[in-house]
């Protein structure tokens, strides 16, 4: 009887003795803190993105972070935050998350994407155009990845696209037209926004004259006029100076040359004036020979 009661007690001391020891590894084991999960923001980061850890979780010490890039550490960064003037486009990045000096948490492999190029300013020129003279865009263009970029154009006249040249011909506007363009940069993989240039309103063109300036044949000039105007106005002549008896007829300038006793020259200007008001004076002399009317 008194060999059962020893063997008993013997037992219970064994159990006491492994539950205190359980106690004690449970308390070392939460000690330096756990990463129970870790993320990164922007999901897809490009070249002029920052990347930001999230992390969940975390017990214990404040966490170090040591960022690596295409396999070598960044030094100098310790924080969950890596800023953009540390990688490029297609480098790989990783993060190792520390607590006490021991990695928890590894993130990565983090591809940088390429970066849309972005239009900052878009104007045409000239602000006041005229038919005939053509039409470009000024722009300026940056792209965080330094890749060479094209610009992916529409131009519209009267709110009806035209061409997708870079250059709009002068011919193809008149006065009165109001004219715009749509503009997408390309870094030859990826299209950024699109920005709209503004309308710029077309202005009138001056009439042209397009005939020589005339000749007399004898003492009688018969001289017709020729006259083109770009916006496709109507044009009215004025005869604003010349000798006697020199009148416009029409087109035509109709002259009976006086009898002079000696050389003399006659200035002349006509003027040409189109519906819209543009003006153009077409000035020349007439010189007039003494033996010629004889």
């Amino acid at each position: 009887m008194e060999r059962k009661v020893i063997f008993l007690s013997f037992v219970l001391i064994v159990l006491i003795t492994g539950c205190g020891g359980d106690e004690s590894s449970s308390a070392s084991s939460s000690k330096g803190g756990n990463v129970v999960a870790a993320d990164y923001s922007p999901v897809q980061p490009t070249s002029s993105d920052a990347i930001t850890l999230k992390i969940t979780a975390v017990g214990g010490e404040t966490p170090d972070y040591n960022w690596i890039v295409n396999g070598i550490p960044v030094h100098n960064v310790s924080g969950k935050k890596l800023n953009p003037e540390h990688f490029s486009k297609n480098d790989t990045v990783f993060c190792s998350i520390l607590i006490g000096g021991e990695e928890k948490k590894k993130v990565g492999p983090i591809v940088i994407m390429n970066s849309p190029p972005r239009i900052n300013s878009l104007k045409i020129s000239p602000e006041n155009p005229r038919h005939g003279k053509d039409i470009s865009l000024n722009t300026d263009i940056n792209d965080a990845d330094e890749d060479e970029v094209s610009l992916l154009v529409k131009w519209f006249i009267n709110e009806e696209e035209i061409s997708t040249s870079q250059v709009l011909s002068g011919s193809e506007f008149k006065a009165g037209d109001k004219v715009h363009a749509l503009a997408t940069p390309f870094d030859g993989t990826v299209e950024g926004l699109p920005v709209n240039s503004g309308w710029v309103l077309v202005q009138n063109s001056a009439p042209e004259f397009v005939s020589s300036p005339p000749s007399i044949e004898g003492r009688t000039m018969n001289y017709e006029i020729e006259v083109k105007d770009g916006d496709e106005d109507n044009v009215d002549l004025s005869l604003e100076a010349g000798p006697p008896g020199m009148r416009l007829e029409g087109n035509n300038l109709v002259w009976e040359a006086p009898e002079v006793s000696k050389d003399t020259s006659f200035s002349i200007k006509i003027k040409a004036r189109d519906e819209r008001g543009g003006e153009t004076i077409n000035s020349f002399s007439l010189d007039l020979r003494a033996t010629e009317v004889q």
